[in-house]
C-alpha cells in the first residue's frame, strides 16, 4: 500500500486547530469575573485611614492578605468593618464583606504605625542625675510602642531629676522624674503667708529638704514658731491664711 501524501492531512489539522482554539476561547470567556486582591486591600486601608484621629495623616497602614491563590467573585457592594476592637494604632482586624451579587467575606490583619517625637536619654544615667540639654535628644518612634506619658518636649525636662537609673535611648516619662530640690535643710527661705487678699512675707529657716509642690516645716525666725507650708516654683514656702 502506498504512503499517503502529507498534503492530505493539512486541511484536517487546520480544522482541528481552529476547533481547539475556539474551545479554549469559550472556556476562558466562561470563567467568572474575580475581585482583585489589590482592590480588597485598598478597601481595608481606606476604611482604617478614615477612622484615624486628626493629625494621623502620616500613619503607615500595612494590610496583610488575602493569601496568594485565593479567588473571590467580583463584587458590586463591598463593605468593611472592624472585627473586634479598633485601637486605632497597632494591630487590628478588618472584615471585608461582599453583599452582592454573591455573598462572601474575609478577615484581614492590619497594622497601623504612627510615628511620634519622643525625648530619650543620649546616654545611660543614674538615679538622682539632674538633666541637662546635653543629656536629651528627640527621636521618632512608633507611638504604639511608647510607654504612657512619654514626653515630647526636651526643653521642659532640663533641670528635672531622675528618680530611677535609665539606659541610653530610653524614652522618658513624667513619672520617672521629679523636680529639683529648691529648699535645703537649714537654708534661709522666704516664708509667705497669703489668703483673703493679704500677703505677708517673713524670713524663715527650712527644717527639711523640699521640691516644688512638697510640704515642709519652716521656723519663723521672727516669732520662733514652726509652721508647715508648700514649696512653690520660686523656692518660697507658702502658708495659707485661714
Amino acid at each position: 500500500m502506498s504512503a499517503l501524501h502529507p498534503s492530505i492531512f493539512l486541511p484536517i489539522l487546520r480544522r482541528i486547530g481552529v476547533a481547539l482554539a475556539l474551545t479554549w476561547a469559550a472556556a476562558a470567556w466562561a470563567l467568572p469575573a474575580v475581585q482583585s486582591t489589590a482592590s480588597i486591600r485598598a478597601a481595608a486601608e481606606a476604611f482604617v485611614r478614615a477612622g484615624l484621629p486628626a493629625g494621623a495623616a502620616k500613619a503607615k497602614i500595612d494590610v496583610q492578605g488575602p493569601a496568594a491563590g485565593l479567588r473571590f467573585p467580583q463584587c458590586t457592594d463591598l463593605r468593611t468593618a472592624y472585627f473586634g476592637n479598633a485601637n486605632p494604632y497597632g494591630a487590628q482586624t478588618v472584615e471585608v464583606r461582599c453583599a452582592a451579587p454573591q455573598v462572601w467575606s474575609l478577615y484581614l490583619p492590619v497594622r497601623v504605625d504612627q510615628q511620634q517625637g519622643v525625648v530619650v536619654v543620649a546616654r545611660a544615667l543614674q538615679a538622682g542625675h539632674v538633666l541637662t540639654a546635653a543629656d536629651l535628644t528627640t527621636v521618632e518612634r512608633d507611638s504604639s510602642h511608647l510607654p504612657p506619658g512619654a514626653v515630647d518636649n526636651a526643653q521642659a525636662l532640663v533641670g528635672q531629676v531622675l528618680r530611677y537609673s535609665v539606659a541610653a535611648g530610653q524614652p522618658l516619662v513624667q513619672s520617672m522624674l521629679t523636680g529639683p530640690q529648691l529648699v535645703h535643710y537649714g537654708q534661709p527661705v522666704s516664708l509667705v503667708a497669703q489668703g483673703m487678699g493679704v500677703r505677708l512675707v517673713a524670713l524663715g529657716q527650712a527644717m527639711a529638704d523640699g521640691r516644688a509642690g512638697q510640704s515642709v516645716l519652716v521656723r519663723n525666725l521672727q516669732s520662733g514658731r514652726v509652721v508647715s507650708g508648700v514649696v512653690d516654683a520660686q523656692g518660697q514656702v507658702v502658708v495659707p491664711l485661714n
